[in-house]
């Protein structure tokens, strides 16, 4: 059952806080303030309240690395970094003295107010140093004493986390140990995943197991830090990190590699017993692998005639983002999806129900070619290696329409991840309380780009994007909403991925848990094994990179997974004159249905961009720091 409250209170303390915060980051040594803030078990748990607003917010997919950073999401063909920096970030001009998106410093190009994470950092330090001036008002002592050790368990974590938010973005960092910021050099990557995996630890033995009541959902356990230490060890075995010769000459100044440039395999080995260690504890507080049991999606003909199995699997894999705080979710941001931001808002079709072409929704934040093509058939193979396939693999024959069908073959016999994903031209979409219509999206058609309309809203490159999207949102003539969930950070699938990952790394191959693991994310999704069958070595590397990306498709992984497996440069070549599409302007299917880049939103991405750039700023404040690479 979907839990569609309000927010939780933790999100309404943060915001109710944040003024607070703000005032302390501006008189930090204000004794009075800090005083006022550790006064009793209310305001020094209100204090913990605001470390946790330095997350990013993920649903504001114009100014975040991820969610839009990659050839998953299609911006419209008039929209530009005036509004949009994920637009400008992905043509690849972002420079140590304007980086557009900046976790370091806080100033994102979107959103000037978007905090440091070393701020946030700072702001856990300083709960850490003054929590001890809290005296119980209304609580006994023996609950304030269990109360205050799992605060210092989440003030831990929240330092981890954001340590590890920052080495994910610019690889070694400059490890902050208290509030007083000391001008420290760069750490090597080893000593920097260390020093987060130590805090983590430290984390864990104070925090509960997990968090059950709803008004705690979003705070730290030791779920959530052992899962987010596992994504750490294996980003530290990755290649991007580990033996990475590229970067021979980042040193520090003391000519010590901060990269190391020889490949270190017992670090995969590391990252398996994290992923199965987490994955341990996770199934012993009752995660599991999300199944739908809502009910029917009325008016939904265009997919009643899926059987009963395959339907099965398509609400599974429709619903697992959206329904909120499921058993499947281990920890999501309660942040509240902003309508001006909102991808849900930039992606629902204009057309919907009686809804006329107006503002919102705005209907043209949508998919590529791309991600098309990326999913396996129903036959659980990648349509490129699938005998069955009944078409030869090329752009005639995906584009082709067959007897008796109303769409091309590209959009016939696909895996569930596919339906459930990806919204395309004759196929199913479901919104207004789960009702579910047919997608029309040729030019001049109701969800498709109005004739001339090439500088008007509208999916560019002919696709809409589903599994964002909850179906509970309402469009019709006289309303407009879209429906509230929690960003999931991370959940059960990603640590079963993880450790088939670590696993094929370290050994070439699945042992039974790896097995066992990936084949409950495919049976979930309607898919057996076979794709995997009698693969080793780097092909079942490559095998289970791509499960990897079609299960956490939408979900702010592949900017950071392809970089991490060194693989965005040869990924994103293709995409360097504009990502891919179908034709907007088609008017009938011979015209629709052509593979068309799309050169208004290209993705320029050149070996520098592996990670981000410090801000000349910090490295002339701070003789210490040297910057990364090609910048």
């Amino acid at each position: 059952m979907k839990i569609r409250n309000s927010l939780s209170s933790l999100c309404i303390a943060i915001a109710l806080t944040l003024t607070a915060c703000n005032f302390l980051d501006i008189v930090p040594d204000d004794t009075p303030a800090l005083s006022d803030a550790f006064k009793n078990e209310n305001t020094a748990e209100g204090f913990l309240f605001t470390c946790y607003s330095y997350q990013y917010d993920y649903f504001d997919f114009r100014g975040t690395p991820g969610l839009a950073t990659s050839d998953e999401l299609l911006c419209a063909y008039h929209w530009t970094a005036e509004w949009f920096g994920c637009v400008e970030f992905n043509s690849g001009v972002y420079s140590s003295s304007d980086p557009m998106m900046n976790p370091w410093g806080g100033f994102s190009y979107y959103n000037y107010s978007s905090p440091s994470l070393y701020q946030g950092i700072r702001q856990a330090y300083i709960f850490l140093n003054n929590i001890d001036q809290a005296t119980p008002s209304v609580t006994d002592a023996a609950t304030f004493a269990r109360l205050k050790s799992e605060w210092i368990g989440e003030a831990k974590f929240l330092i981890a986390y954001y340590h590890q938010l920052l080495l994910q973005c610019y690889g070694p960092i400059v490890f902050i140990e208290d509030e007083t910021e000391a001008k420290n050099p760069r750490l090597t990557l080893d000593e920097s995943v260390d020093k987060i995996a130590a805090l983590y630890d430290e984390a864990i033995a104070l925090l509960p197991p997990t968090r059950t009541q709803r008004s705690e959902l979003g705070r730290a356990s030791q779920t959530i830090a052992m899962a987010l230490k596992a994504k750490l060890l294996l980003y530290a075995a990755s290649p991007l990190f580990n033996g990475n010769t590229d970067y021979a000459l980042l040193l520090d100044k003391q000519n010590n590699n901060l990269i190391s440039q020889t490949v270190d395999k017992s670090k995969w080995q590391r990252a398996m017993l994290a992923a199965d260690s987490a994955i341990t504890l996770a199934r012993s507080q009752g995660f599991d692998l999300y199944t739908y049991t809502g009910h029917e999606f009325r008016e939904d003909a265009a997919v009643k005639s899926y059987t009963s199995d395959f339907r099965a699997a398509y609400l599974n894999c429709r619903m697992v983002l959206v329904d909120d705080w499921n058993k499947e979710i281990i920890w999501a941001n309660n942040r509240a999806e902003n309508n001006g931001n909102s991808p849900q808002r930039h992606a629902v079709p204009k057309g919907i129900d009686s809804r006329t072409r107006v503002s919102d929704p705005v209907g043209a934040l949508g998919t590529t070619l791309t991600m098309a093509k990326i999913f396996h058939t129903k036959n659980g193979l990648p349509p490129e290696e699938d005998p069955a396939l009944g078409y030869a693999w090329n752009e005639t024959g995906r584009m082709t329409i067959p007897g008796g069908a109303q769409t091309c073959n590209l959009h016939l016999n696909r895996e569930a991840r596919f339906y459930a994903s990806v919204g395309f031209d004759r196929g199913p979409y479901e919104f207004n309380s789960d009702s579910t219509y047919q997608l029309l999206l040729k030019a001049g058609e109701k969800n498709g780009m109005t004739i001339g309309g090439k500088g008007s809203d509208h999916f560019y490159g002919g696709y809409a994007v589903k599994k964002i999207v909850d179906p509970d949102g309402a469009a019709t003539g006289a309303q407009w909403r879209f429906q509230q969930y929690s960003y999931p950070l991370i959940r059960l699938a990603d640590l079963y991925l993880q450790y088939a990952e670590a696993c094929a790394e370290f050994q070439g191959s699945l042992d039974a848990k790896a097995q066992d693991y990936l084949s409950r994310v495919r049976a979930r999704a309607g898919l057996t094994m076979n794709y995997f069958t009698g693969k080793s070595g780097d092909a079942l590397v490559q095998a289970v990179r791509r499960e990897r990306m079609i299960e956490l498709a939408f979900e702010s992984q592949w900017y950071f997974d392809l970089r991490r497996w060194k693989m965005a440069e040869a990924w994103f070549a293709t995409d360097r004159q504009g990502m891919w599409g179908l034709n907007d302007e088609g008017t009938d299917a011979a015209s629709f249905y052509q593979e068309t880049q799309l050169p208004a939103q290209p993705i320029v991405f050149l070996k520098k961009n592996y990670l981000l750039p410090i801000h000349v700023t910090y490295v002339n404040a701070n003789e210490n720091i040297v910057q990364n690479t090609g910048y």
